[in-house]
């Protein structure tokens, strides 16, 4: 399995580096304003119905538009990919006898680059409007942020039950 080959506390340090760099650094310079007002990001948003996403949509202007796309195309297709790397290491090295829990993560990049298409689509699409593409990437946002939070979830039960034993192996001596 290739996750045995490059699951490892070095690796998983390197990406959760990467991934402090693009929340603390990349991602904010980004986020930019948009008739003064700071842009609410469809990706960002959990279960969100058609009106909501239109909603948002309306309040981006021309130049917004474009360069929410670059980003989608670019930088949005990086940033999962990182996170599902760190995540499925982590996941893989705290549970070894429970390994299919580090393809998990797998579906989260999956979900997100199905959402990235359709936010695409939408903003490629504006000013017309399709509730089906709006119900389709709401969903895959929603799954994207369910299986987020059930693998960080996993990560820190892991972390416990390892912090656990260690506690009480020192104790036994």
């Amino acid at each position: 399995m290739p996750l045995k080959k490059f699951a490892n506390i070095r690796n998983i340090a390197g990406l959760g580096i990467l991934i402090v760099v693009f929340n603390v650094l990349i991602m904010p310079s980004l986020a930019g304003k948009n008739n003064g007002k700071t842009i609410e990001l469809l990706d960002l948003q959990f279960a969100y119905t058609p009106e909501r996403a239109f909603q948002l949509l309306d309040s981006y202007d021309g130049p917004t538009r474009k360069s929410y796309i670059k980003v989608e195309l670019t930088l949005d297709i990086i940033y999962p990919v990182v996170y599902t790397l760190f995540l499925s290491f982590s996941l893989f090295l705290l549970f070894p006898r429970e390994q299919k829990l580090a393809l998990l993560p797998y579906a989260i990049l999956a979900s997100d680059i199905f959402e990235n298409m359709g936010i695409v689509r939408m903003l490629l699409w504006y000013p017309d409007k399709s509730t089906a593409l709006a119900i389709a990437t709401s969903t895959f946002s929603t799954i994207k942020w369910i299986l987020v939070l059930v693998c960080i979830a996993l990560v820190f039960a892991g972390l416990t039950i390892h912090l656990i034993k260690k506690t009480r192996h020192k104790e036994s001596w």
